[in-house]
């Protein structure tokens, strides 16, 4: 480990030298961090180690492939697999550096809750599903067929909506991060308005807490929303159920803290039932599903 840690240092510091001299990392015990953006090679979950071949660091390293230490949740590390694609914040404590804030195809995080919030909600916690990791279907592969229940109580099936284009995506109802679960749904709303102008299209909203958000508890989430049921359904079922649809599509969750850590991710299947585009994260806008869905209503 020690012979590891020289040789990171070292990497560390030629990457450094080719950085401005005024950019370079403050003297010991004060730490500077820097956005990462890579994919990942390999993945050591005993050493708590990742390899990334990441891009240019602004203002400090030039891109490169390296082991980095990982000081996260160990549920991070345990989904990461090569070939994913991340951002981090890489710490930089003189010597010492580490990965932490690990995300992977939009990740969001856990807001800090008290003990006591977290205890009384991991009691009230029952079966614990999570989805399958890279078992996404690819763009132009059919999307498994799935059966869930919308807000109404009905069953709603992907198939039932072969000869239109669907939006799915992905949230619970709980969700206290602004930028995530209620963007989300802000993003939808405004996609709503935009399909009914255009007379296209169907959008399916799959819950990640099915224990929590019942059809009820949709319900009235999607009144708040706004949704038309006849066009925009928020769908939730058994834990298994759930977890088997959120694979298909690539989205990984699980509950940490009375929370749910889950990723973004929203996709536009086509008439026939095939992936047509996804995009993981926070950065896409309605238009950018509006075109999708005209798109793949000419296919």
């Amino acid at each position: 480990m020690k012979l590891a840690g020289a040789w990171l240092a070292l990497l560390l510091s030629i990457g450094a030298a080719a950085c401005r001299q005024s950019d370079r990392p403050a003297a010991r015990g004060s730490a500077q961090r820097f956005a990462l953006k890579g994919v990942v090679k390999e993945v050591d979950t005993a050493r708590s180690m990742v390899t990334v071949e990441h891009e240019t660091i602004p203002g400090y390293m030039q891109g490169m492939t390296m082991p980095f230490p990982a000081r996260d949740d160990p549920k991070v590390l345990q989904v990461l697999r090569p070939g994913d694609r991340i951002e981090a914040a890489l710490v930089v404590d003189g010597e010492n550096f580490w990965l932490e804030k690990i995300l992977t195809k939009g990740f969001v995080g856990t807001p800090a809750v008290t003990a006591a919030a977290a205890q009384a909600a991991d009691t009230k916690s029952g079966r614990v599903v999570t989805p399958e990791p890279n078992r996404g279907v690819q763009v132009g592969d059919a999307v498994p067929d799935f059966a869930l229940k919308d807000q109404t109580g009905s069953t709603v099936r992907l198939s039932d909506l072969r000869g239109e284009p669907v939006a799915v995506t992905f949230l619970y109802t709980r969700c206290p991060i602004a930028t995530a679960c209620p963007m989300t749904t802000a993003k939808f709303s405004k996609l709503d308005a935009m399909l009914a102008d255009a007379k296209l299209g169907q959008l399916l909203t799959v819950t990640v807490d099915p224990e929590h958000d019942t059809p009820e508890v949709l319900a009235d989430y999607a009144k708040k929303a706004g949704a038309n049921p006849k066009r925009w359904k928020f769908l939730t079922g058994s834990p298994e159920a759930v977890a088997r649809v959120a694979s298909d599509f690539g989205v990984i969750y699980y509950p940490e803290h009375g929370q749910i850590v889950h990723s973004l991710a929203v996709a536009v299947v086509d008439p026939k039932g095939r992936l047509a585009t996804i995009y993981f994260g926070e950065n896409w806008q309605p238009e950018h599903l509006l075109r999708d869905i005209r798109n793949a209503g000419k296919t």
